[in-house]
């Protein structure tokens, strides 16, 4: 998770830098967290696998100026697909909670002025808020002048010379729970769309909410299901809209239009370029249900034609996308056993770090997890705040910490049966109110045997105040105290180091050795991060684990997988 500031508090002080910033080529979708602010900067989304969330919508706020009016240093005009204010390239982007707004100004002044220009395959935008005046919002491919001005920006979507009369486009956005403002033409292109409770604006100056361009080969454009079609123009001043292209596609679905939309509905470009029957309504609400005076050649769709107009059947493709599925995502709040740690910190490795390769392939990992931290600190730095913005129903809030809350320092101490389960609380809470699933882990075991090799037990009462804890709130428990302790016990004292960052003098990340009896190695972390999820589901038990680690087949299959994945 990376965090987006202007005042310099997060990792990044704009929202292009910390785009850059991203390694390409991950599978796991990385977290941008954007401060509230006003970021004046012009954005190009061109990373694969990206998720990008507003602190607060009203008030996380992304503007630029330009316009189809602006001139290159030759004096000709930019045009329309050069005044975007956030662009889109990279595959699976989500953006969430934030305003993006183009002020160039009225385009009767200023012309075109966009602010969102969608154009990478299954791009989601839910509660956001997109704002300007004529083509807000431009949804289809790219062209040689917009990747040439983007560079290096290197680009995935698809690229055409022209989005006139394009070819069939494969690529497909999501919007829901959005608000939509403009005026003129100002939710345009080729590209099939799902508008899923979105609020449509018309502006003052009256126009048209859709100007589609959809391919004559595709069956699907742009669909609108129960939205709401509202303005400030006059009465009748705002269109459904018009054709841009011969075979535009565009039907509103169970939608509730208000006394701005002009009783036609939708309107004719030119003479050449009409309304046909691929644009119509269905199941209208509102001062303007009455579909007596629409265009003649409108579709009044029927409710069964309706009924196979379904967002599986305009966005699914071939690969079955559901944008309304939202994987789940693991949200991982510990220390530094749980931490992940880069490559000069190896062989040290946290057993969060091993997790995710151990998951369906449509389920992540973020690990939230930091060095040093207590359940105190954590939540005092606003780290489970910042968490708790990502959190959707479904998802899973591991919550393990007991190392440093057990120090004497007052910034992270917390006594095991006062502060310390107020804190816990605090976690299940946030999750809960989120929809997600709180998951409670005692710590893992230190490395600390006695003289007699038996294993003494370091963390007190935390462990037990932990599993009070999820008795009284009904939290799902994973003791791995209790587990790696007969682990490690099981292992006894020389084959136990295996588990932990025991390494010799020469290695190149430590030249001088390490004895580290509290953070683990690959192998344990490996172990631990299986052994978290057999816990889980029940497969097996702490009582079970000396058994289970006397016939070790199951884990150390498991940790040679995780082994073979992270290699």
């Amino acid at each position: 998770m990376y965090i987006i500031a202007k005042d310099g508090s997060g990792d990044f002080t704009s929202i292009q830098q910390a785009i850059d910033a991203i390694p390409a080529g991950g599978r796991t979708p990385t977290l941008l967290l954007v401060r509230m602010d006003e970021y004046q900067e012009r954005v190009v989304v061109n990373k694969d696998n990206v998720r990008i969330v507003g602190e607060a919508r009203d008030r996380t706020v992304i503007t630029h100026s330009a316009c189809a009016k602006d001139t290159d240093p030759d004096g000709r005009a930019r045009g329309t697909f050069l005044s975007f204010t956030f662009l889109v390239t990279g595959r699976n982007v989500e953006i969430e909670n934030l305003t993006i707004r183009n002020d160039a100004g009225d385009g009767e002044q200023v012309g075109q002025a966009v602010a969102v220009y969608a154009a990478g395959d299954r791009g989601i935008f839910r509660n956001c808020r997109l704002i300007a005046h004529q083509d807000t919002l431009f949804c289809g491919p790219l062209m040689p002048k917009i990747e040439a001005d983007i560079a290096p920006r290197i680009s995935a979507a698809e690229c055409y010379d022209g989005v006139g009369d394009c070819p069939e486009t494969h690529s497909r956005v999501y919007f829901e729970d959005c608000f939509i403002q403009g005026d003129v033409d100002f939710i345009f292109g080729p590209y099939r769309c799902w508008f899923e409770r979105c609020m449509l604006f018309m502006n003052a100056r009256g126009g048209w909410y859709t100007a589609a361009n959809t391919p004559r080969e595709q069956p699907f454009g742009l669909v609108f299901h129960r939205c709401r079609l509202t303005g400030e123009c006059e009465p009748g001043a705002a269109k459904l809209g018009r054709p841009w292209r011969r075979y535009a596609r565009t039907v509103f679905l169970d939608c509730d239009m208000d006394a701005h939309v002009s009783p036609q509905g939708f309107f004719d470009w030119d003479e050449e370029k009409k309304i046909t029957d691929r644009c119509g309504e269905w199941h209208t609400r509102g001062e303007r249900a009455d579909q007596s005076a629409r265009h003649p050649m409108q579709k009044r769709i029927g409710d069964g034609e309706a009924r196979a107009i379904t967002l599986a059947q305009v966005l699914g493709g071939c690969d079955g996308w559901q944008p309304d599925h939202r994987q789940v995502t693991w949200y991982l709040c510990g220390d530094s056993t749980m931490a992940n740690y880069p490559a000069d910190r190896a062989p040290m490795t946290g057993w969060g770090q091993m997790l995710g390769a151990l998951l369906p392939a449509d389920q992540f990992v973020e690990n939230c997890a930091v060095n040093g931290r207590s359940s105190k600190s954590f939540i005092a730095e606003r780290r489970l705040g910042y968490i708790e913005l990502f959190l959707r129903p479904g998802d899973k809030m591991v919550i393990s910490f007991s190392h440093n809350d057990e120090k004497s320092d007052p910034l992270r101490y917390t006594s095991p049966r006062g502060t310390f389960p107020e804190y816990l609380n605090m976690y299940i809470d946030a999750a809960r109110r989120q929809g997600a699933e709180p998951i409670l882990a005692t710590p893992i075991a230190r490395r600390l045997f006695d003289d007699q090799g038996n294993l003494r037990a370091t963390h007190g009462d935390y462990p037990a105040a932990i599993r009070d804890l999820a008795a009284q709130r009904g939290v799902r428990l994973v003791d791995l105290e209790a587990a790696t302790m007969a682990m490690v016990q099981k292992a006894g004292p020389e084959e136990s180091k295996r588990l932990y960052c025991h390494v010799p003098a020469g290695h190149e990340n430590y030249p001088e050795g390490a004895a580290d009896n509290s953070h683990l190695r690959l192998e344990g972390a490996a172990r631990i991060a299986g052994l978290f999820l057999d816990l889980l589901e029940g497969r097996i038990t702490a009582e079970t684990v000396v058994q289970a680690q006397a016939g070790p087949a199951e884990l150390i299959n498991r940790e040679d997988d995780v082994l073979k994945a992270r290699n």
